[in-house]
C-alpha cells in the first residue's frame, strides 16, 4: 500500500516554501477558513429541531476525520491528506442538508447553471469563492467523497491531472450523482469512512429523539450501536485493505452496511415529521433567490448581495461569474439560521419606525 508522497503535491498557483508539509498546510488553511466556521450551524440530518446533542456538519466532519485518521495510521497512509479531505469535504452543503441541496439544484438548473452538487461546490468554494490554493489531491478528495456505497472496493486513479479534475467537475453539473474514483488511497479511505461514520451516529440521534428504538434495528454483523458499528467496520476495512492498492470492505460487511443504510432511509431520513416544513423551505429558496437577484440587478453595489457577500470576493470571481451563480453561491454558503434571518429581513414585512419631529 503506497501512501501519497508529500513531495508529489500539485497546486494551481506556485507558492514559496512553508514550514508545514503540503497536506498539513491544506489542513491549516481549511480549519482557519470562514467556510469551516459556518459548519457549526449547518444541518446534518435533523433541521429546525432544538436539541443541543444532535449532529451538525461541524461534528460530522470531525467524526469522519477522527475515524479515517485512525484507520490511515494502521494502513500507513498520509494522515494529513486524510484529515484535509475529511475536514473540508462538506463545506459546499447549503442550508437544510440534502433536502436544501435538492431545492438549490432545481433552481440552478432552471437558471441554466447545471445541477448543484455539494461535492462540486466544496471544490468551487475553496478555489473560487474563498480561494485557498489547496492541492489537487485534497480538491479531488472533496469531489469524489460521496458514493461510498456504490461498491465495496475503491481503487484510486493515481494519474489524474488538474485537467481531468476540472472535467469531472463539469460532469457533476450534468450528472450530480455520478460516482468518481479518487486520485489517492487517502481519498478512497475518506469516501468509505464518510458513510460508515454517519450511519451509526444518525441512529443514535434518532434513538435520542424517540423516532426509533434500538430493538427496531435490523440484526446484522455490525451490532446495534455506533461504537460497535465503527469498531467492526474499521477492523474489516483494515483486514481487507492492508497491503493492497485499494480500500475495501468484505462482501459480508458491505451487505450489512447496505441493510443498515436502507433502514436509515426508511425510518430516519424519510421520517414524515422531519418533512412538515419542506414546502416552506422549498418556497423560501425560490423567494430568496428571486429577491436577491432582483435587488442586485437593480442596485448593484448597494444591494444586499454585494454588501453581505460580493464585496469581499476576488476581482476574477466578480468578473467571470454570472449573476445567477453569485446568488446560488451566496445561498449555498448560508447556515440554516442565517438563511431564515435573511429571508425574514428581505421578504417578511418589518415594523416601520418613523422619526419624531
Amino acid at each position: 500500500m503506497r501512501a501519497t508522497n508529500e513531495q508529489e503535491y500539485e497546486r494551481l498557483q506556485i507558492e514559496g516554501d512553508s514550514f508545514w508539509s503540503p497536506y498539513k498546510l491544506d489542513v491549516e488553511r481549511i480549519i482557519h477558513s470562514k467556510a469551516f466556521r459556518r459548519y457549526t450551524d449547518k444541518t446534518q440530518v435533523v433541521y429546525l429541531v432544538e436539541n443541543d446533542h444532535l449532529t451538525h456538519r461541524s461534528l460530522h466532519v470531525q467524526l469522519v476525520s477522527s475515524f479515517a485518521r485512525g484507520l490511515s495510521e494502521y494502513l500507513g497512509l498520509n494522515v494529513h491528506l486524510v484529515e484535509a479531505i475529511a475536514l473540508g469535504h462538506d463545506v459546499g452543503h447549503p442550508p437544510f442538508g440534502h433536502e436544501g441541496e435538492g431545492y438549490l439544484s432545481e433552481l440552478s438548473q432552471e437558471m441554466g447553471l447545471g445541477a448543484f452538487s455539494h461535492a462540486h461546490q466544496s471544490c468551487r468554494l475553496f478555489r473560487e469563492i474563498e480561494p485557498l490554493n489547496l492541492t489537487l489531491a485534497t480538491q479531488d478528495g472533496f469531489l469524489c467523497h460521496d458514493g461510498g456505497m456504490r461498491g465495496r472496493l475503491c481503487e484510486p486513479l493515481r494519474d489524474k491531472s488538474w485537467k481531468e479534475h476540472f472535467q469531472e467537475c463539469k460532469e457533476r453539473t450534468i450528472e450530480p450523482e455520478k460516482d468518481f474514483r479518487p486520485k489517492t488511497l487517502e481519498g478512497a479511505l475518506v469516501k468509505m469512512c464518510d458513510t460508515i461514520s454517519y450511519l451509526g451516529k444518525d441512529i443514535e440521534d434518532a434513538i435520542a429523539l424517540g423516532i426509533i428504538e434500538r430493538t427496531d434495528l435490523p440484526k446484522t454483523m455490525l451490532g446495534t450501536n455506533n461504537a460497535e458499528i465503527l469498531e467492526r467496520a474499521g477492523r474489516d476495512l483494515i483486514e481487507q485493505s492492508r497491503e493492497q492498492e485499494y480500500i475495501a470492505l468484505s462482501e459480508e460487511l458491505f451487505a450489512a452496511l447496505k441493510t443498515l443504510r436502507a433502514f436509515n432511509f426508511e425510518r430516519i431520513y424519510n421520517y414524515s415529521a422531519f418533512k412538515v416544513e419542506s414546502s416552506k423551505i422549498r418556497s423560501s429558496y425560490y423567494y430568496l433567490f428571486e429577491k436577491l437577484l432582483e435587488d442586485f440587478e437593480k442596485r448593484g453595489e448597494s444591494s444586499h448581495l454585494w454588501s453581505h457577500f460580493l464585496h469581499s470576493r476576488t476581482e476574477q470571481y466578480l468578473k467571470e461569474t454570472k449573476s445567477t451563480q453569485k446568488v446560488v453561491d451566496f445561498i449555498a454558503g448560508m447556515t440554516d439560521s442565517y438563511f431564515v434571518s435573511t429571508f425574514q429581513k428581505l421578504i417578511v414585512p418589518q415594523k416601520i419606525h418613523l422619526s419624531q419631529s
